[in-house]
């Protein structure tokens, strides 16, 4: 029988709240449920000087943080540099001496560190892939993402222990970047804090980092034709990151003012879920989006694209409805049409409720977690 309660788990990411991405998410959610459950927990993360982090609050958790720079505007993509992070979190692992240290995204930086210190320290290496495919990422952030996948990505992939995909498409990402053990680890929701309130409102929700990647450009192109056949409807764009200046210029210019609100970065989502109807989230890469689970677990039916892990959770017209991605026209359609059919909306929400309480619970994600950590542990 393998003693879980003195084991020490250090998690990396170049991001956690309140930074509103979903991997940030899972991280700090995973880092709270491992102590909850016994085990000795740090969080490793960069800072770019522009925010304080949420896990600082929670004393349990040993918490280290190293100054970078943050390139995200630059680039397109979520991505930090730090020249100090090197030294530091070597000075790190000598302080906590983890069993296992757990890297999160395989295009982050503190994944790179991870890898890389795992050559002359004796931790076991956990990365979890939380992105699918990223062949449909167009531009300078695709282009150097391609890249980084096939050289540094693959070091760090087949560098690792034991690699989670948080979805089957993930782990086949994984498999093909040289991994030498996968599992399948979908991400979870607290189906307690993300419940149903319904509301017969046209209420269309957005949540998610505001990049490319996630296709707001393609919501924002739907939009006008929206509200044209439902003038009635009204809009909510919940979320931060390079393209958040496009996106209010694009409601401006297009007169929508009225019905459409970009509200930045927004600390409690659940009421954002409170007040929808329909949520959308029309991405070109993904592994298995958070917010798409939330959205589920409080009875939002999702119009999300059948990318990477989706079409592993959403059944087209039984949990939401499914798309290809880059076609606004078919994604205003598909608004449109739970607008107009209440009876499908309503049926598609208590089936999206249903299987999220039946198969994604936290409780279950971090049992799953922890059977990684037994594997590549010795047994006590």
């Amino acid at each position: 029988m393998t003693q879980r309660s003195n084991r020490r788990i250090l998690l990396c990411s170049d991001y956690v709240p309140p930074s509103d991405g979903g991997v940030e998410q899972v991280v700090q959610k995973l880092a709270v449920h491992l102590v909850d459950e016994g085990f000795e927990v740090g969080i490793f993360t960069l800072d770019d000087g522009t925010r304080e982090f949420d896990l600082q609050s929670h004393p349990e958790i040993s918490f280290y943080t190293s100054s970078a720079i943050d390139l995200t505007d630059i680039i397109g993509l979520q991505s930090m540099f730090s020249v100090p992070a090197l030294a530091e979190f070597r000075r790190v692992i000598q302080e906590f001496q983890p069993d296992v240290v757990h890297a999160h995204n395989r295009f982050f930086y503190t994944s790179v560190l991870a890898a890389l210190h795992s050559l002359y320290s004796d931790y076991k290496l956990v990365t979890t892939l939380h992105l699918g495919d990223i062949g449909m990422i167009s531009g300078v952030g695709g282009a150097a993402a391609k890249t980084f996948e096939q050289t540094i990505s693959r070091f760090v992939i087949s560098q690792s222990d034991q690699v989670i995909g948080v979805s089957a498409a993930a782990e086949s990402i994984a498999q093909s970047l040289g991994a030498k053990q996968t599992a399948v680890v979908r991400n979870s929701v607290d189906v307690e804090d993300f419940s149903p309130t319904p509301t017969d409102e046209k209420s269309l929700l957005y949540i998610g980092r505001l990049v490319r990647n996630n296709g707001i450009q393609d919501l924002l192109t739907a939009l006008p034709g929206i509200l044209d056949a439902h003038p009635d409807a009204v809009v909510h764009i919940v979320g931060s990151g390079p393209l958040e200046e496009d996106v209010r210029a694009f409601i401006e210019l297009n007169g929508i003012s009225d019905s459409v609100t970009a509200h930045g970065y927004v600390e409690d989502i659940s009421e954002m879920y409170n007040r929808a109807s329909v949520f959308c989230r029309p991405s070109y890469s993904e592994g298995l989006p958070l917010t798409m689970l939330e959205s589920m677990a409080s009875g939002v039916p999702p119009v999300v694209t059948a990318i990477a892990g989706v079409p592993e959770v959403v059944t087209d017209h039984e949990t939401g409805i499914l798309l290809e991605p880059g076609n606004p026209d078919k994604v205003g359609n598909a608004i449109s049409k739970l607008f107009e059919d209440s009876e499908l909306r309503v049926q598609l929400s208590e089936n999206a409720r249903e299987y999220v309480v039946s198969n994604l619970t936290w409780e279950q994600r971090t049992e799953k977690v922890m059977e990684v950590y037994d594997k590549v542990l010795p047994n006590d």
